[in-house]
């Protein structure tokens, strides 16, 4: 009786294309994402909107309100993931709600806007980078990203970049919300506790004058340039390290 005939494989099968409706639809949530962008910088930069709240006049209409903290927080929510610029409004907490509760409710304040901002990303415009990215050097570029160590997301915060360009591009690149969420909080403390500090000391020093009052100010600009150069001088350390690690490593070799 003669063995039976070897079943053949099965012919393998082609990945299935994305569905166009997909692509389509992340495009179309991408391109709303720009038009909130671009619609909120226009906002703040055409319309009285921006200057009441950097200079400090939508808050005080409700300075005497027990929902004052509340609304200041909830201005950064919503107005950061628009372009709104943070450093001014900080400054604005700081003389409103003095050094302490200041610097409670901006950090809580820039917190809630990078956590909007990275949602607001991550909801309309991750699957479209995705889709851009896949099988090219996007792909690499956000796998290294991803591979960021926590430290290096923290040091991040320290240097002079804009607000939501740090958190659209962790949500676009695929940085996990935890992570960055983590790292926000630990890079932004020190951050805001400085401009805090230093709104609520240009108060102090235009109402009493004199060097004695100039003196907060100029200590708290002087934190502030020394927390902008602190990444520099990691970045310069690591370099030194990774250096110091291959002249070792190539001596081992030549033994």
């Amino acid at each position: 009786m003669s063995n039976p005939p070897p079943a053949r494989p099965a012919p393998a099968t082609k990945p299935q294309p994305e569905p166009l409706i997909s692509r389509r639809g992340a495009a179309l949530r991408f391109a709303l994402l720009a038009v909130i962008v671009v619609a909120g910088f226009a906002l703040f930069r055409w319309t009285p909107l921006g200057e009441a709240v950097t200079d400090g006049r939508l808050l005080e209409a409700v300075r005497d309100s027990p929902w004052a903290p509340v609304v200041f927080i909830a201005i950064f929510a919503v107005l950061c993931p628009v372009g709104m610029p943070v450093s001014p409004v900080v400054a604005v907490g700081g003389v409103f709600f003095g050094v302490g509760l200041g610097t409670l409710y901006n950090f809580l304040g820039c917190f809630s806007g990078a956590a909007t901002s990275y949602g607001l990303a991550r909801l309309l415009g991750r699957d479209f980078v995705a889709t851009l990215g896949r099988g090219g050097r996007l792909q690499r570029v956000e796998r290294t990203l991803r591979r960021q160590s926590f430290w290096n997301l923290v040091v991040i915060r320290f240097v002079p970049l804009p607000f939501p360009l740090v958190n659209y591009g962790a949500a676009l690149s695929g940085i996990r919300a935890f992570k960055f969420l983590a790292a926000t909080a630990v890079g932004l403390a020190p951050a805001i506790a400085i401009y805090t500090y230093l709104g609520a000391a240009v108060v102090t020093a235009a109402s009493e004058g004199g060097r004695e009052g100039l003196l907060p100010a100029f200590l708290a600009l002087g934190g502030l340039i020394l927390l902008t150069f602190i990444p520099r001088l990691l970045t310069a350390r690591r370099r030194r390290k990774r250096l110091a690690d291959l002249r070792a490593e190539r001596a081992k070799r030549r033994r």
